[in-house]
Protein backbone atom coordinates (compact mmCIF):
# COMPACT_ATOMS: atom_id res chain seq x y z
CA UNK A 1 0.00 0.00 0.00
CA UNK A 2 3.12 2.32 0.76
CA UNK A 3 4.65 1.86 -2.42
CA UNK A 4 1.59 2.79 -4.52
CA UNK A 5 1.06 6.18 -2.60
CA UNK A 6 4.47 6.82 -2.51
CA UNK A 7 4.36 6.47 -6.42
CA UNK A 8 1.30 8.75 -6.69
CA UNK A 9 2.21 11.07 -4.38
CA UNK A 10 5.51 11.83 -6.14
CA UNK A 11 3.85 12.60 -9.44
CA UNK A 12 2.73 16.03 -7.74
CA UNK A 13 5.58 16.55 -5.31
CA UNK A 14 9.56 15.55 -5.88
CA UNK A 15 11.72 18.15 -6.21
CA UNK A 16 9.41 20.05 -4.18
CA UNK A 17 9.27 21.69 -1.07
CA UNK A 18 5.48 20.60 0.91
CA UNK A 19 3.84 21.73 3.86
CA UNK A 20 1.48 19.82 5.68
CA UNK A 21 -1.32 20.87 8.39
CA UNK A 22 -2.38 17.64 10.13
CA UNK A 23 -4.86 17.24 13.26
CA UNK A 24 -2.38 15.24 15.14
CA UNK A 25 1.43 14.75 16.39
CA UNK A 26 1.31 10.95 16.05
CA UNK A 27 1.06 11.68 12.26
CA UNK A 28 3.85 14.39 11.75
CA UNK A 29 6.41 10.83 11.20
CA UNK A 30 4.58 9.03 9.02
CA UNK A 31 3.76 11.89 7.27
CA UNK A 32 7.58 12.89 6.66
CA UNK A 33 8.67 9.55 6.30
CA UNK A 34 6.00 9.69 3.16
CA UNK A 35 7.14 12.71 1.58
CA UNK A 36 10.65 11.93 1.83
CA UNK A 37 10.13 8.83 -0.24
CA UNK A 38 7.65 10.64 -2.40
CA UNK A 39 11.40 13.27 -2.99
CA UNK A 40 9.77 16.15 -1.58
CA UNK A 41 11.00 18.11 1.17
CA UNK A 42 8.39 18.69 4.25
CA UNK A 43 7.47 20.58 7.07
CA UNK A 44 4.65 18.75 8.73
CA UNK A 45 2.52 20.77 11.55
CA UNK A 46 0.36 19.11 13.77
CA UNK A 47 -2.43 21.15 15.44
CA UNK A 48 -1.77 19.76 18.85
CA UNK A 49 1.59 20.11 18.68
CA UNK A 50 3.08 23.14 21.20
CA UNK A 51 4.30 25.01 18.22
CA UNK A 52 1.04 25.37 16.59
CA UNK A 53 -1.57 24.86 19.32
CA UNK A 54 0.17 27.57 21.19
CA UNK A 55 -1.14 29.73 18.32
CA UNK A 56 -4.72 28.62 18.85
CA UNK A 57 -7.09 30.51 21.47
CA UNK A 58 -6.54 29.29 25.45
CA UNK A 59 -8.21 25.75 25.63
CA UNK A 60 -11.51 26.28 26.56
CA UNK A 61 -14.98 23.94 25.76
CA UNK A 62 -15.12 23.78 21.79
CA UNK A 63 -17.64 22.27 19.79
CA UNK A 64 -16.56 20.26 16.60
CA UNK A 65 -17.78 23.05 14.73
CA UNK A 66 -15.83 25.71 16.83
CA UNK A 67 -12.50 23.98 16.70
CA UNK A 68 -13.22 24.07 12.79
CA UNK A 69 -13.50 27.49 12.65
CA UNK A 70 -10.63 28.64 14.96
CA UNK A 71 -8.25 26.07 12.94
CA UNK A 72 -9.38 28.17 9.52
CA UNK A 73 -9.21 31.34 11.49
CA UNK A 74 -5.39 30.70 12.71
CA UNK A 75 -4.86 28.78 8.79
CA UNK A 76 -5.75 32.39 7.21
CA UNK A 77 -3.07 34.51 9.09
CA UNK A 78 -0.91 33.01 6.57
CA UNK A 79 -1.86 35.80 4.28
CA UNK A 80 -0.21 38.41 6.77
CA UNK A 81 2.52 38.91 9.29
CA UNK A 82 1.50 36.72 11.99
CA UNK A 83 3.46 34.29 14.01
CA UNK A 84 2.12 30.89 11.83
CA UNK A 85 3.39 32.95 8.79
CA UNK A 86 6.92 33.62 10.22
CA UNK A 87 7.04 29.88 11.55
CA UNK A 88 6.16 28.31 7.88
CA UNK A 89 8.33 30.88 6.29
CA UNK A 90 11.33 29.69 8.32
CA UNK A 91 11.20 26.81 5.76
CA UNK A 92 9.63 28.31 2.59
CA UNK A 93 10.65 32.13 2.42
CA UNK A 94 9.77 32.12 -1.16
CA UNK A 95 6.12 30.68 -0.69
CA UNK A 96 6.83 28.65 -3.53
CA UNK A 97 5.88 25.49 -1.57
CA UNK A 98 2.67 23.27 -1.68
CA UNK A 99 0.37 23.55 0.99
CA UNK A 100 -1.91 20.16 2.31
CA UNK A 101 -4.29 20.70 5.27
CA UNK A 102 -5.86 17.42 5.84
CA UNK A 103 -9.79 16.65 6.61
CA UNK A 104 -11.33 17.71 8.34
CA UNK A 105 -10.36 21.26 7.49
CA UNK A 106 -11.31 23.18 4.23
CA UNK A 107 -9.73 26.56 4.74
CA UNK A 108 -10.69 29.54 1.74
CA UNK A 109 -7.80 31.78 2.82
CA UNK A 110 -4.22 30.31 3.34
CA UNK A 111 -2.44 33.04 1.71
CA UNK A 112 -0.93 32.74 -1.89
CA UNK A 113 0.97 29.51 -1.67
CA UNK A 114 -1.02 26.34 -4.07
CA UNK A 115 -3.17 23.99 -2.58
CA UNK A 116 -2.78 20.37 -2.71
CA UNK A 117 -6.65 19.08 -3.19
CA UNK A 118 -8.31 21.35 -2.35
CA UNK A 119 -11.87 20.58 -2.37
CA UNK A 120 -14.44 22.14 -4.68
CA UNK A 121 -16.84 24.88 -2.82
CA UNK A 122 -20.14 23.32 -4.02
CA UNK A 123 -19.31 20.17 -2.16
CA UNK A 124 -20.08 21.85 1.34
CA UNK A 125 -23.28 22.91 0.54
CA UNK A 126 -24.73 18.92 0.12
CA UNK A 127 -23.40 19.25 4.11
CA UNK A 128 -26.51 21.25 5.00
CA UNK A 129 -28.93 19.19 6.45
CA UNK A 130 -31.52 21.38 5.06
CA UNK A 131 -30.07 20.53 1.47
CA UNK A 132 -28.84 17.24 1.59
CA UNK A 133 -32.54 15.54 0.87
CA UNK A 134 -32.73 16.98 -2.28
CA UNK A 135 -29.45 15.16 -3.49
CA UNK A 136 -30.38 11.99 -1.91
CA UNK A 137 -33.76 12.15 -4.15
CA UNK A 138 -31.91 12.92 -6.99
CA UNK A 139 -29.69 10.01 -7.07
CA UNK A 140 -32.54 8.18 -6.17
CA UNK A 141 -31.22 6.74 -2.46
CA UNK A 142 -34.60 5.89 -0.27
CA UNK A 143 -34.97 8.23 2.72
CA UNK A 144 -37.26 9.32 5.69
CA UNK A 145 -40.07 12.07 5.00
CA UNK A 146 -38.69 15.37 6.03
CA UNK A 147 -40.04 18.66 6.52
CA UNK A 148 -37.61 21.91 5.89
CA UNK A 149 -38.68 25.56 7.19
CA UNK A 150 -37.43 28.78 8.29
CA UNK A 151 -39.49 31.93 9.27
CA UNK A 152 -43.01 29.85 8.97
CA UNK A 153 -45.72 32.74 9.59
CA UNK A 154 -46.49 33.02 5.97
CA UNK A 155 -47.71 29.66 5.55
CA UNK A 156 -48.80 28.12 8.66
CA UNK A 157 -51.73 29.19 10.61
CA UNK A 158 -50.71 28.56 14.43
CA UNK A 159 -47.57 29.26 16.33
CA UNK A 160 -46.78 25.47 17.23
CA UNK A 161 -46.29 22.34 15.24
CA UNK A 162 -47.50 19.80 16.74
CA UNK A 163 -45.71 16.61 16.15
CA UNK A 164 -47.28 13.08 15.83
CA UNK A 165 -44.22 10.87 16.94
CA UNK A 166 -41.01 11.80 18.30
CA UNK A 167 -39.34 14.34 15.92
CA UNK A 168 -35.51 14.91 15.49
CA UNK A 169 -34.96 18.94 14.27
CA UNK A 170 -31.54 19.60 12.88
CA UNK A 171 -30.97 23.50 12.98
CA UNK A 172 -28.42 25.65 11.16
CA UNK A 173 -28.02 28.96 11.10
CA UNK A 174 -28.58 30.98 7.91
CA UNK A 175 -25.26 32.10 6.58
CA UNK A 176 -22.82 29.67 8.41
CA UNK A 177 -20.57 26.55 7.30
CA UNK A 178 -22.25 23.13 7.98
CA UNK A 179 -22.64 22.09 11.69
CA UNK A 180 -20.19 18.99 12.69
CA UNK A 181 -20.01 16.77 15.80
CA UNK A 182 -23.67 16.71 15.97
CA UNK A 183 -24.20 20.08 16.84
CA UNK A 184 -27.93 21.67 16.11
CA UNK A 185 -29.69 18.26 16.40
CA UNK A 186 -31.96 17.07 19.21
CA UNK A 187 -35.06 14.98 19.60
CA UNK A 188 -38.62 16.49 20.77
CA UNK A 189 -40.78 14.64 22.25
CA UNK A 190 -44.00 17.15 22.20
CA UNK A 191 -44.98 20.46 20.44
CA UNK A 192 -42.17 22.14 18.50
CA UNK A 193 -42.92 26.09 19.04
CA UNK A 194 -41.81 27.64 15.81
CA UNK A 195 -39.83 30.84 16.34
CA UNK A 196 -38.45 33.24 13.68
CA UNK A 197 -34.57 34.19 13.63
CA UNK A 198 -31.70 33.61 11.33
CA UNK A 199 -31.63 30.13 10.89
CA UNK A 200 -33.61 27.13 8.88
CA UNK A 201 -34.85 23.86 10.48
CA UNK A 202 -35.13 20.20 9.28
CA UNK A 203 -37.44 18.24 11.02
CA UNK A 204 -37.73 14.83 10.71
CA UNK A 205 -39.24 11.32 12.51
CA UNK A 206 -37.52 9.11 15.08
CA UNK A 207 -36.57 6.37 13.54
CA UNK A 208 -36.17 3.37 15.09
CA UNK A 209 -33.17 1.59 14.45
CA UNK A 210 -29.41 2.07 15.04
CA UNK A 211 -27.44 5.33 14.07
CA UNK A 212 -24.85 4.20 11.37
CA UNK A 213 -22.62 5.64 9.29
CA UNK A 214 -21.30 4.98 6.23
CA UNK A 215 -18.11 5.33 4.87
CA UNK A 216 -15.75 5.59 2.03
CA UNK A 217 -13.56 7.75 -0.35
CA UNK A 218 -14.46 8.16 -3.77
CA UNK A 219 -11.36 8.04 -6.34
CA UNK A 220 -11.52 9.52 -9.80
CA UNK A 221 -11.70 5.35 -11.00
CA UNK A 222 -13.71 3.52 -8.26
CA UNK A 223 -14.48 4.01 -4.53
CA UNK A 224 -13.25 2.66 -1.59
CA UNK A 225 -15.43 1.09 1.15
CA UNK A 226 -14.50 1.66 4.82
CA UNK A 227 -16.36 -0.99 7.22
CA UNK A 228 -19.80 0.33 8.44
CA UNK A 229 -19.49 1.97 11.97
CA UNK A 230 -22.60 2.10 14.65
CA UNK A 231 -22.36 5.67 15.70
CA UNK A 232 -22.62 5.74 19.70
CA UNK A 233 -24.62 8.95 20.38
CA UNK A 234 -26.62 8.40 23.81
CA UNK A 235 -29.58 10.75 24.04
CA UNK A 236 -29.12 13.40 26.78
CA UNK A 237 -32.63 13.16 28.77
CA UNK A 238 -32.44 16.67 30.21
CA UNK A 239 -32.63 18.42 26.86
CA UNK A 240 -33.22 15.71 23.94
CA UNK A 241 -29.88 16.87 22.26
CA UNK A 242 -27.33 13.74 21.27
CA UNK A 243 -23.38 13.40 22.86
CA UNK A 244 -21.20 11.80 20.43
CA UNK A 245 -19.01 9.51 21.74
CA UNK A 246 -17.29 7.18 19.10
CA UNK A 247 -18.33 4.18 16.97
CA UNK A 248 -18.39 0.86 16.93
CA UNK A 249 -17.67 -1.91 13.95
CA UNK A 250 -20.79 -3.34 12.69
CA UNK A 251 -20.69 -7.48 12.81
CA UNK A 252 -19.19 -8.89 9.50
CA UNK A 253 -22.39 -10.76 8.78
CA UNK A 254 -24.47 -7.71 8.18
CA UNK A 255 -21.63 -5.86 6.02
CA UNK A 256 -22.59 -6.71 2.83
CA UNK A 257 -25.58 -4.93 1.74
CA UNK A 258 -24.25 -1.55 3.46
CA UNK A 259 -21.00 -1.84 1.93
CA UNK A 260 -22.63 -2.24 -1.69
CA UNK A 261 -24.54 0.86 -0.67
CA UNK A 262 -21.47 2.40 0.33
CA UNK A 263 -20.09 2.25 -3.07
CA UNK A 264 -22.93 3.06 -4.73
CA UNK A 265 -23.53 5.97 -3.42
CA UNK A 266 -19.78 6.89 -3.89
CA UNK A 267 -20.21 5.93 -7.63
CA UNK A 268 -23.54 8.63 -7.79
CA UNK A 269 -21.58 11.28 -5.53
CA UNK A 270 -18.68 10.94 -8.90
CA UNK A 271 -21.21 10.81 -11.11
CA UNK A 272 -23.82 14.19 -10.06
CA UNK A 273 -21.30 16.18 -8.38
CA UNK A 274 -17.60 15.28 -9.75
CA UNK A 275 -17.13 14.54 -6.45
CA UNK A 276 -13.37 13.37 -5.16
CA UNK A 277 -12.85 12.39 -1.67
CA UNK A 278 -13.81 10.90 1.60
CA UNK A 279 -17.54 11.14 2.21
CA UNK A 280 -19.44 9.32 4.76
CA UNK A 281 -23.61 9.24 4.73
CA UNK A 282 -24.87 9.34 8.53
CA UNK A 283 -28.46 7.65 9.00
CA UNK A 284 -30.41 4.86 10.34
CA UNK A 285 -29.84 0.98 10.05
CA UNK A 286 -34.27 0.46 10.58
CA UNK A 287 -35.08 -2.65 9.92
CA UNK A 288 -36.38 -1.58 6.38
CA UNK A 289 -33.17 -0.37 5.31
CA UNK A 290 -30.56 2.13 5.61
CA UNK A 291 -32.21 5.47 5.78
CA UNK A 292 -29.71 9.02 5.22
CA UNK A 293 -29.62 11.88 7.69
CA UNK A 294 -26.44 13.67 6.64
CA UNK A 295 -23.19 14.06 4.55
CA UNK A 296 -20.12 14.49 5.38
CA UNK A 297 -17.95 15.80 2.55
CA UNK A 298 -14.56 14.82 4.38
CA UNK A 299 -13.02 12.04 6.47
CA UNK A 300 -14.46 12.17 9.77
CA UNK A 301 -13.22 11.67 12.84
CA UNK A 302 -13.97 7.76 13.01
CA UNK A 303 -10.44 7.51 11.41
CA UNK A 304 -9.29 9.38 14.54
CA UNK A 305 -8.47 6.49 16.64
CA UNK A 306 -6.94 4.06 14.17
CA UNK A 307 -3.02 3.75 13.98
CA UNK A 308 -1.61 6.54 11.90
CA UNK A 309 0.13 5.02 8.91
CA UNK A 310 -3.41 4.10 8.21
CA UNK A 311 -4.93 7.43 9.04
CA UNK A 312 -1.94 9.00 6.39
CA UNK A 313 -2.69 6.94 3.90
CA UNK A 314 -6.47 7.97 3.99
CA UNK A 315 -5.63 11.20 4.00
CA UNK A 316 -2.95 11.37 1.26
CA UNK A 317 -5.36 9.03 -0.60
CA UNK A 318 -8.22 11.86 -0.46
CA UNK A 319 -5.23 14.57 -0.85
CA UNK A 320 -4.56 12.79 -4.46
CA UNK A 321 -8.42 12.04 -5.36
CA UNK A 322 -9.33 15.57 -5.09
CA UNK A 323 -6.19 16.57 -7.36
CA UNK A 324 -7.57 14.66 -10.11
CA UNK A 325 -4.33 12.45 -9.48
CA UNK A 326 -4.60 8.62 -9.95
CA UNK A 327 -4.15 6.28 -7.31
CA UNK A 328 -3.28 2.61 -6.60
CA UNK A 329 -4.11 -0.05 -4.61
CA UNK A 330 -7.51 0.76 -3.69
CA UNK A 331 -8.44 -3.16 -2.60
CA UNK A 332 -6.08 -2.94 -0.27
CA UNK A 333 -6.42 0.27 1.41
CA UNK A 334 -9.91 -1.51 2.06
CA UNK A 335 -8.52 -4.61 3.85
CA UNK A 336 -6.33 -2.27 5.89
CA UNK A 337 -9.04 -0.09 7.29
CA UNK A 338 -11.52 -3.33 7.71
CA UNK A 339 -8.85 -4.58 9.68
CA UNK A 340 -7.73 -1.72 12.00
CA UNK A 341 -11.78 -1.01 12.30
CA UNK A 342 -12.37 -4.70 12.97
CA UNK A 343 -9.28 -6.21 14.88
CA UNK A 344 -9.22 -3.32 17.53
CA UNK A 345 -8.68 -4.57 20.65
CA UNK A 346 -9.77 -1.44 22.34
CA UNK A 347 -13.11 0.78 22.49
CA UNK A 348 -12.16 4.59 22.83
CA UNK A 349 -15.46 7.21 23.79
CA UNK A 350 -14.19 10.79 23.93
CA UNK A 351 -16.41 13.91 24.79
CA UNK A 352 -15.70 17.53 26.22
CA UNK A 353 -16.16 17.99 29.97
CA UNK A 354 -18.12 21.19 30.56
CA UNK A 355 -17.50 22.77 33.68
CA UNK A 356 -13.94 22.23 35.55
CA UNK A 357 -12.77 18.56 36.09
CA UNK A 358 -9.39 17.99 37.50
CA UNK A 359 -7.29 15.98 35.04
CA UNK A 360 -7.54 11.93 36.35
CA UNK A 361 -6.89 8.94 35.75
CA UNK A 362 -8.61 5.87 36.92
CA UNK A 363 -8.50 2.11 36.11
CA UNK A 364 -12.42 0.71 35.72
CA UNK A 365 -13.94 -2.67 35.99
CA UNK A 366 -17.09 -4.31 34.91
CA UNK A 367 -18.86 -5.15 38.32
CA UNK A 368 -21.82 -6.36 36.15
CA UNK A 369 -22.85 -4.00 33.95
CA UNK A 370 -21.87 -0.90 35.94
CA UNK A 371 -17.92 0.58 35.44
CA UNK A 372 -16.17 1.15 39.36
CA UNK A 373 -13.00 1.95 40.15
CA UNK A 374 -10.07 -0.74 40.10
CA UNK A 375 -5.95 -1.48 40.25
CA UNK A 376 -4.55 -1.62 37.48
CA UNK A 377 -3.93 -5.18 37.50
CA UNK A 378 -7.91 -6.30 37.31
CA UNK A 379 -8.43 -3.47 35.02
CA UNK A 380 -10.67 -3.98 32.18
CA UNK A 381 -9.81 0.10 30.73
CA UNK A 382 -9.09 4.19 31.76
CA UNK A 383 -11.29 6.67 32.20
CA UNK A 384 -9.01 9.63 32.02
CA UNK A 385 -9.76 13.40 31.87
CA UNK A 386 -7.16 15.27 29.35
CA UNK A 387 -6.62 18.64 28.09
CA UNK A 388 -7.28 17.92 24.10
CA UNK A 389 -7.92 20.59 21.36
CA UNK A 390 -11.61 20.87 22.19
CA UNK A 391 -11.00 21.66 25.99
CA UNK A 392 -11.59 19.48 28.62
CA UNK A 393 -12.35 15.70 27.59
CA UNK A 394 -13.34 12.54 29.54
CA UNK A 395 -11.47 9.70 27.27
CA UNK A 396 -12.35 6.27 27.75
CA UNK A 397 -10.02 3.15 26.45
CA UNK A 398 -12.47 -0.06 27.65
CA UNK A 399 -11.31 -3.88 26.46
CA UNK A 400 -13.50 -5.03 23.92
CA UNK A 401 -12.75 -8.48 25.20
CA UNK A 402 -13.81 -7.91 28.79
CA UNK A 403 -17.52 -5.45 27.79
CA UNK A 404 -20.26 -7.61 29.20
CA UNK A 405 -21.84 -10.11 26.72
CA UNK A 406 -25.34 -8.72 28.11
CA UNK A 407 -24.54 -4.94 27.00
CA UNK A 408 -24.62 -3.48 23.43
CA UNK A 409 -22.95 -0.74 22.22
CA UNK A 410 -24.91 2.41 23.12
CA UNK A 411 -25.76 0.79 26.50
CA UNK A 412 -21.56 0.62 27.02
CA UNK A 413 -21.14 4.23 26.25
CA UNK A 414 -23.94 5.22 28.87
CA UNK A 415 -22.46 3.25 31.08
CA UNK A 416 -18.97 5.13 30.51
CA UNK A 417 -20.28 8.39 30.84
CA UNK A 418 -22.45 7.53 33.96
CA UNK A 419 -19.25 5.90 35.54
CA UNK A 420 -17.24 9.85 35.02
CA UNK A 421 -20.32 11.43 36.75
CA UNK A 422 -19.80 9.02 39.98
CA UNK A 423 -16.44 8.76 40.14
CA UNK A 424 -15.12 12.10 38.81
CA UNK A 425 -18.37 14.36 39.43
CA UNK A 426 -18.83 15.47 35.93
CA UNK A 427 -21.92 16.57 34.95
CA UNK A 428 -22.74 14.58 31.48
CA UNK A 429 -26.00 13.72 33.33
CA UNK A 430 -28.92 10.98 32.57
CA UNK A 431 -28.39 9.55 29.25
CA UNK A 432 -29.98 6.78 27.64
CA UNK A 433 -29.50 4.43 24.09
CA UNK A 434 -30.64 6.86 21.05
CA UNK A 435 -33.11 4.28 20.47
CA UNK A 436 -35.57 4.77 23.36
CA UNK A 437 -39.03 5.91 22.17
CA UNK A 438 -40.34 7.51 25.46
CA UNK A 439 -41.36 11.04 26.84
CA UNK A 440 -38.33 13.01 27.43
CA UNK A 441 -39.04 13.95 31.04
CA UNK A 442 -39.79 17.50 32.50
CA UNK A 443 -39.12 19.73 29.43
CA UNK A 444 -41.19 22.12 28.40
CA UNK A 445 -41.91 22.83 24.14
CA UNK A 446 -38.72 23.36 22.60
CA UNK A 447 -38.23 26.74 21.11
CA UNK A 448 -36.24 26.11 17.44
CA UNK A 449 -34.72 29.04 17.22
CA UNK A 450 -32.61 28.89 21.09
CA UNK A 451 -29.11 27.36 20.85
CA UNK A 452 -28.43 24.65 22.66
CA UNK A 453 -24.60 25.22 24.45
CA UNK A 454 -22.86 21.74 24.02
CA UNK A 455 -19.74 20.74 23.11
CA UNK A 456 -20.47 17.52 20.75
Amino acid sequence: MTDSIVRALSRIVAGQRIIVFCSQRADEPEWQRLCQAAGAEALVLAFDAPAVAELLPPPKTRSATQLISDRHALLATLGSDSPLTRLVEEFDPAEQALLLVTDPLDPREFGARRSLGQKHPSWELFEHKSVVDTLWDTIGLERSESLVFDDPGALLRHDTLVATADVVVSVQPRGSTPSAGGEGVRRVTNAVELSSGPFRVRAMPQLAGSPCRLHGLVLAETTVVFPPLELLVPLRLTDGTYLCAGTWPIPTAGRGRLSELTRWIGDRLRERLAYRGGFSVDGILTAGGFRPTDLNTRITSAFETVPPPVRVAVQVCAALARAEQPTWGAPVLELHADRVFGEADTLVLRSPIVGDATHSTLPVSWDGQVLVAADQADADGTLRIVTAARGTVLHAALRRARLPSALGAQAVAVAVFGAADRLFGTTFGPLEPPGHHRPIPGRRAARLGETVTRAE
